[in-house]
Order: structure tokens, then sequence, then C-alpha cells
């Protein structure tokens, strides 16, 4: 078992209900499909997409990600231990395209042992909205473990945030219909199956992107507001730092978003800390205690709130 796995999954599952005000799974029995899918996901907002299927789905997923991160050996290290397979593009150099191969083989291995591969069809990552040409990497894993004799099915899933740089954010995902090798036209050519299942994902994610958002009930709620500005009280100078830090540093890319989750989710134990060795000064041990669990609490009604 894969600790340091388990261990993100279950931090970013708690973190990301301080970061959202709402995730909504429009089906969530697919939470807990048992039998491996190749995910075949919209990709609107960088590394925060993974981060949200990653987290949410029973089996454990392993994520096609681009090379390019893999450039140090510690971040290589420590994102091969969080499932991540290295994808080279024509922009890594056409002399490591042949690279994917091995990629696409080690996907099919995880398939073949019953988990979950995340692949974006589109290939690229522009806070698009709306659905941009597939490309073959999803075809070609998964005609390559169909002729392993993997019993795989594809699942199209589609994204849609509220906003992209916007804190207490809602989100959207909706799961298509899975399909399989007995779903395909038998005796298509390699090059026809590659775009019939391009085909039927492209159809799916089409019809996903139009599906209605549900309201955020809770949205200034008048009950809420105590807990809620006690919440920002306590936690703007923790918000505000990475919100300046982040701004700078990522300058217009379509990494804001991912890169404010992930600092504020890294750090926010060090904030807790903080705020109880200021209330072991003020307060008796014990109500010190409680601070960070009271932290946690407002922090949530504010994201509620919001």
């Amino acid at each position: 078992m894969n600790i340091l796995y388990w261990i993100v999954k279950i931090w970013v599952r708690f973190t990301l209900h301080l970061f959202c005000k709402r995730i909504t799974w429009h089906d969530k029995t697919i939470l807990s499909h048992d039998k491996p899918l190749l995910i075949g996901a919209h990709h609107p907002n960088s590394f925060m997409d993974a981060i949200l299927i990653g987290a949410y789905m029973k089996l454990p997923v392993h994520f096609m990600t681009r090379s390019d991160v893999f450039k140090w050996s510690w971040v290589r290290f420590i994102l091969r231990k969080l499932h991540m397979i290295p994808v080279y593009r024509i922009r890594d150099g056409k002399d490591k395209l042949s690279q994917n191969d091995a990629s696409f083989k080690e996907g099919c291995q995880y398939l073949k042992k019953g988990d979950h591969v995340l692949i974006f069809v589109e290939g690229f990552c522009d806070n698009q909205t709306t659905l941009q040409p597939l490309k073959k990497g999803a075809p070609r894993m998964l005609l390559q473990s169909w002729n392993d004799g993997v019993d795989v099915e594809m699942l199209p899933l589609w994204i849609r945030y509220h906003s992209f740089s916007d804190f207490g954010k809602s989100i959207d995902i909706m799961p298509g219909k899975t399909f399989g090798k007995q779903d395909m036209p038998s005796e298509l050519t390699q090059g026809a199956a590659m775009q019939w299942i391009n085909q039927q994902a492209a159809q799916q994610l089409e019809e996903l992107s139009t599906i209605k958002s549900p309201p955020d009930l809770l949205r200034r709620n008048i009950l809420l507001l105590p807990l809620a500005m006690v919440g920002f009280l306590l936690h703007f100078p923790f918000y505000y730092l990475f919100k300046s830090l982040v701004t700078y540093i990522n300058r217009g890319s379509i990494h804001y978003d991912s890169l404010m989750y992930s600092m504020m989710a890294i750090f926010y134990p060090f904030w807790l800390m903080i705020l109880w060795v200021i209330a072991s000064l003020l307060l008796p041990f014990y109500a010190a205690l409680t601070i960070p669990l009271f932290a946690v609490i407002c922090a949530r009604a504010y994201v509620l709130w919001k």
C-alpha cells in the first residue's frame, strides 16, 4: 500500500471543504465503481482537476501528467509516489515522444491491476469552458488494454467551476456513461477504432457540459454570519499572505487556482498551530486546545456563507 498517497488523499478531502463552497458529483455511484476505468476528463483548471477526481474515487487513481513537472529528482520521487505518470508532448522534444510507449504501457498495467487511470482527453488546459478536439492518448491506451485482455471501460467526465480564481467556489463534476469493447462495432481498423472511441467520448462530454448546476442554498445565510465573521478574522492573514504570493509568482498563468489550493492545504496545519500558540498565551490549556477545531468550523461557515 502506498501510504503517502492515502494520507494525501484524506487530507485533500478535508481541505477541499475549506476551499470550496460546494463540490457536487452528479452521479455518486461512479465513485464506488469496483472495476478499472480509464477516466477521460475535460481539463479546464490545471492540476486542480486531477486533485478533485483522485480525492473522491474509491479505487486508487493514476494520473497521466505532463512530463516537464518531473525535472527535479526529488519532485519526481514525490510525484511518482502520488501515482503520476509522465506524458511527453511535442514541445518536450520529438526525441522524447517515443518514451510515451513506456508511459502508456505503465498506465495499462495499472488498469490490469484493477486501478483507475485518469487522462485528459483534450491534451491541454487553458481554462476552457467548451470542449476542444480530443487527442489520441485515451483511445491508444484503451485499445492497448483491450488487446492485452483487460476488461476496462472508459468514463467520460466533465468538470465545471463557477470561477477559476474565486475563493469559496462551487464545482460540478458530471460523469457520463461507461463504455467498453463490447459496445464498439466489430472488425474496425485501428484508426477507425480510435476515431470511434473519441466520437463516443466527445458526444457524451458535449451533453454533460449542458447539465445545469444546483443552487448554492446557504449563500449569505444569516444564521451562518456570526461564525463566518469569526472565520474571516481568524484566517484573513493566512489567506491574503498566499493570495499575494500566488498572484506574484503566477503572473497570469492558468495555475492560479491550483497553486492557491495546494499552498493553503500544505501550510494550513502550521496556521492552526500558530492560532493554538496564541490562544495558549491567553486562555487555559484545555480551552486553547479547542481553538484549532473552532477555527476549522468557522472557516467552513465562512466558505458556506461567502
